[in-house]
């Protein structure tokens, strides 16, 4: 398990980089065709993301605690914490990774902010 939780961290920091983030070929490898996100703010983001070009932001984060949850076979919830220093800004963050076509892909992600005083 822990071999798993390693390469689905280096998935996840590989979803931090400007590479990856503005590459919708490298977005397509890492995320499910029906791939969600609830942003920090509430909003539910990139539901129809499939039919347009994919181009994130650029994000400066150090990513910790990342926790591996078993779902069922195929399917796992992580958990971590990141840290924006530029933004004054911690999250937590959950993502749904399944395995399909022979890989790990991102089904859903949420991003939840830390009030300053429970950070």
């Amino acid at each position: 398990m822990n071999e798993l939780a390693d390469h689905l961290q280096t998935l996840e920091e590989a979803l931090l980089t400007t590479e990856v983030r503005q590459s919708t070929e490298r977005l397509r490898e890492l995320l499910t065709y029906d791939f969600f996100e609830i942003g920090s703010s509430g909003r539910l983001l990139y539901q129809d993301w499939d039919q347009t070009t994919l181009q994130l932001d650029s994000i400066e984060a150090e990513l910790s605690e990342f926790t591996l949850y078993p779902l069922t076979e195929g399917h796992v919830l992580v958990t971590y914490r990141l840290v924006q220093p530029k933004l004054n800004r911690v999250t937590r963050r959950s993502s749904i990774w399944v395995f399909v076509d022979g890989r790990w892909k991102m089904r859903f992600h949420q991003g939840t902010i830390v009030p300053n005083e429970a950070t």
